[in-house]
């Protein structure tokens, strides 16, 4: 590890230095000098920027074995630290404004220079939602496409959870550190990601993610990504901090419309009124802006349907049916259906909803 990498890891143990200060900082030594070492040589020029009793503290904290100690336990935790001076920092995310000096890493380090999409949205999305991320992320994972999202409830999870069902990847974009993950109810979720997939985080890993943090990591998560999808956002939702950066960030822009009476679709259908350029009726479009669809190591799967399965997508394609309406429409038997019913789910071709109700998952 380089002094300079040594240098940001170091400064990133201090809480009370925003990102300005950590870059008014840098710009007082030099590139290669070790700031541990020569702190008090520019104590002058550092108390323009830091209070004396700031100073102070990392003045006390100038403890090189303390450091190497904290390195090896992340090490032994399965933890990577990247710097802006690591070789393997993700090139896109060094493009934007405001690139994190320190992201730590649990997973697959290969994905954070792949070809890859963000999908965020409503944490309580509704059956439409659902079943749009689903159909989106499972086209686009099939088409090679790494799905970026921020482990939260709703859009976040299922994107992660579709492209893992597809053996596509994904990254998750965390607020606060590995060891308190947000909701608690995805850690299985995370413990899952961190084999195949990856996990990232601005944060260390014993910070406890605050409210101020999630708007600010949703620079990372359009920073690391060519394009943003958004299926459902109400007017609040988190994902117009992610638009808005995607946007600053010349990223393209993909917004699925929603009902026009629906509180989960009122953030996305007023973007579509904003910019209606950004409105996104199928995967397709997004395969095709990232540059994949003509490439030879992608061709879009060949759906190999009998006439039942034909039968069945045909009915449900516009709406959701329930169990018995497909019953009567197909006329099969109830074990005829159930097992054609069984294999479609197993294939993705289509999804069970709740109170027995399917729903397409492909065109035919």
């Amino acid at each position: 590890m380089t002094t300079e990498e040594r240098n940001l890891i170091w400064l990133d143990n201090f809480d009370f230095l925003s990102y300005n200060k950590k870059a008014k900082i840098l710009k007082l030594f030099d590139l290669e000098e070790d700031i541990i070492e020569n702190l008090n040589r520019q104590k002058v020029q550092l108390s323009k920027i830091i209070s004396e009793k700031e100073y102070n503290t990392m003045n006390s904290n100038r403890d090189k074995e303390k450091l190497n100690e904290m390195l090896e336990s992340y090490k032994n935790d399965g933890i990577e630290v990247l710097t802006l001076f690591s070789p393997n920092y993700p090139k896109l995310l060094k493009e934007i404004t405001t690139p994190p000096f320190v992201i730590y890493c649990m997973g697959n380090l290969q994905l954070l220079n792949t070809t890859s999409c963000a999908v965020v949205g409503t944490r309580r999305p509704s059956e439409y939602g659902r079943v749009v991320t689903k159909q989106f992320v499972h086209e686009m994972s099939k088409a090679g496409i790494t799905i970026v999202s921020g482990l939260a409830s709703g859009i976040d999870t299922i994107s992660h959870e579709t492209a893992i069902s597809e053996d596509g990847a994904t990254i998750a974009v965390i607020a606060g550190g590995f060891n308190h993950i947000y909701p608690a109810s995805n850690k299985s979720l995370f413990k899952v990601m961190i084999q195949n997939n990856l996990v990232i985080s601005e944060s260390r890993p014993d910070v406890f993610p605050q409210a101020f943090m999630f708007p600010v990591r949703n620079r990372i998560i359009a920073g690391l990504s060519r394009a943003v999808l958004i299926p459902e956002a109400g007017k609040r939702s988190g994902a117009i901090h992610t638009k808005n950066y995607a946007v600053e960030y010349n990223r393209d822009v993909f917004v699925v419309p929603g009902r026009i009476n629906s509180l989960e679709s009122e953030g996305t259908n007023a973007m579509i009124k904003q910019c209606q350029t950004c409105i996104c009726l199928s995967a397709d479009e997004i395969i095709d802006s990232l540059g994949l669809i003509d490439k030879n190591n992608f061709k879009k799967p060949a759906f190999q349907l009998d006439i039942t399965e034909q039968t069945i997508l045909n009915y449900i394609l516009a709406e959701k049916k329930s169990y018995q309406e497909i019953l009567d429409h197909t006329q099969l038997s109830s074990r005829e259906l159930n097992t054609v019913l069984f294999n479609m789910q197993m294939k993705s071709y289509i999804d069970k909803l709740a109170g027995n109700n399917y729903i397409a998952l492909i065109k035919p």
